[in-house]
């Protein structure tokens, strides 16, 4: 099988290097539950299991296709973490053996396709357990679908119905996050350049076709929400994702001053690191200057790649793992930079011959300590730190809550774990319990689903929050008072909700949920940063 589908390599090392890819891929199984994979979890649980409807039952402002993801994986492998986890390390693989067709078939070069896919997964899984599992890891297949799709387009293969099947990928695409829809615009602008006389109407013909599926798609998605029920709290959901953009205006001062020219660029040397940034710099400069025509899907990937961090940009939140929406127009670049360097490196080392005495040894010095610091500062430093670091830590038993909490502050992993074991052994049958807060680990942890709107409480909190919002959850609480409200501590997110209170403090700010609870409830436990109320 690999020698069949890896044409061109040598099929023992094919297996190593395929060996490696799926060990690092399957390491993934090891990493728990970040902030917001909790979140997904325990939404797709609601989704799949009881058949809640997203913005009507339950408050996020992502789009619906990543909860359903998470509750299809709970689904099929069980209540674990390593649920989605497993979900996605299979769809990863699947996905880029066909990133490996779709980069095969457009530029015949097998060193390009097969090392774009390793260098993905090395990308993907070192970058740790909160940037993994996100919104953007299962955008990968309807992406690669509309790469595959626009060159077979490009070459004037049925450009209408292409077009129409790239409009689905996009419905999949914006229902996972809405910034997405730029990878469509880039594939139509792609065929809108790289068109002649005698296929421009064919890009005309796909562009058609993508627009008018996608259309129908979405008037489709927004007729079951107006049926189910759900259309107006998506409404008011994109109003508080208005105000939500509004903290940090595009064209604001601080926004252009500090976002952009200075957070922007270290979060893009952050999340795709110096390395491989030098090595895709140098592959993008050698592909356009290559003597032989290259492949048109380089332009596209650049096209890809410019649109995708542009999205980045616009969004406004730089974590790494929105970068990862970039990565499959990124690696190829990697891969024919470092081909290129290790061509220079051959022609270097071939005049190091030539040279004697202090010279030789000055110069060998060189290669070997800028050597050095290409590794330190490439993917390979973070193999250690992240997926083999956690394997290990399960392997051996290890304390993953202190782990994921030293790692990343605010989390309170083995808080939640203490709480949920502390809450677990007091409920009944059919009780609840109601967190006010933003780590929702706790819920899938005590294996109580919420009753109410309210997953993570950031949406009830800001200034623009709609009444609505804040009437249904009291309403809800009111009508159907949980055994234990729990109120978390230090757990501010001024980057949402613009102001620097944590839960608690939002609690009593909130006069009538502050009247509720403590009319209702009574101190019964504090457990870390999580403070358990009582029913009375």
């Amino acid at each position: 099988m690999p020698s069949r589908i890896f044409v061109g390599m040598r099929k023992p090392l094919t297996i190593v290097l395929l060996l490696l890819g799926a060990g690092l891929l399957l390491c993934l199984l090891a990493y728990p539950f970040g902030y917001d994979q909790a979140v997904f979890a325990v939404a797709g649980e609601l989704s799949i299991k009881h058949g809640a409807v997203t913005y009507r039952d339950f408050l996020d402002t992502k789009p619906p296709f990543i909860f359903t993801i998470y509750g299809v994986a709970i689904w099929l492998f069980g209540h674990h973490e390593w649920a989605p986890r497993l979900f996605d390390a299979i769809v990863q693989a699947l996905t880029l053996v066909y990133f490996y067709r779709v980069l095969l078939r457009s530029t015949k070069d097998t060193a390009v396709a097969f090392g774009s896919v390793l260098l993905y997964i090395v990308l993907y899984v070192t970058s740790g357990f909160w940037m993994t599992g996100q919104a953007e890891t299962f955008a990968l297949l309807p992406i690669v679908w509309i790469l595959s799709l626009s060159e077979q387009a490009r070459n004037g293969a049925h450009a209408l119905s292409k077009g129409i099947l790239v409009g689905c990928a996009s419905a999949i695409l914006f229902l996972l996050k809405f910034t997405l829809l730029v990878v469509p615009a880039g594939a139509v602008l792609y065929l809108v350049l790289y068109s002649d006389d005698r296929t421009y109407r064919n890009s005309i013909r796909f562009a058609f076709g993508a627009v008018a599926s996608l259309g129908i798609l979405l008037g489709v998605v927004i007729g079951y929400m107006s049926w189910a029920g759900a259309l107006r709290p998506f409404f008011e959901t994109l109003a508080w994702l208005s105000g939500y953009a509004g903290i940090d205006p595009v064209l604001g001062a601080h926004t252009i001053g500090e976002l952009y020219f200075r957070q922007f660029p270290i979060a893009v040397v952050t999340a795709l690191l110096p390395t491989t940034l030098v090595l895709a710099f140098v592959g993008i400069f050698r592909n356009r200057r290559s003597e032989t025509k290259p492949a048109t899907i380089y332009s596209h990937l650049l096209i890809q790649l410019g649109f995708g961090l542009f999205s980045v940009l616009y969004e406004r939140k730089f974590f790494p793992y929105h970068f990862s929406r970039v990565y499959f127009a990124f690696v190829p670049f990697v891969i024919l930079g470092t081909r290129s360097a290790w061509e220079l490196k051959t022609e270097y080392l071939s005049s190091l011959r030539n040279l004697r005495g202090i010279q030789r040894t000055l110069r060998q010095t060189a290669v070997i300590g800028i050597a050095a610091i290409a590794v330190f500062y490439s993917p390979l430093v973070r193999v250690v730190t992240n997926p083999l670091y956690w394997a290990q830590l399960r392997l051996k038993g290890g304390d993953v809550g202190a782990a994921a909490d030293s790692k990343f502050g605010g989390l309170y992993y083995a808080d939640q774990e203490r709480a949920a074991s502390e809450l677990k052994s007091a409920l009944r049958p059919n009780e609840t319990i109601f967190l006010w807060g933003n780590n929702v680990g706790l819920y899938f942890r005590t294996e109580v689903e919420p009753r109410t709107i309210c997953l993570t409480n950031t949406p009830l909190v800001t200034s623009w929050t709609p009444q609505t919002w804040k009437d249904t959850l009291l309403r809800q609480l009111q009508t159907a008072p949980p055994r234990f409200f729990v109120c978390e501590t230090n757990d501010a997110r001024p980057y949402i909700t613009g102001d620097t209170l944590d839960s608690r403090q939002h609690l009593e700010q909130w006069s009538e949920l502050a009247s509720f609870v403590h009319t209702n409830y009574h101190d019964w436990k504090t457990v870390g940063h999580f403070v358990i109320y009582e029913h009375q």
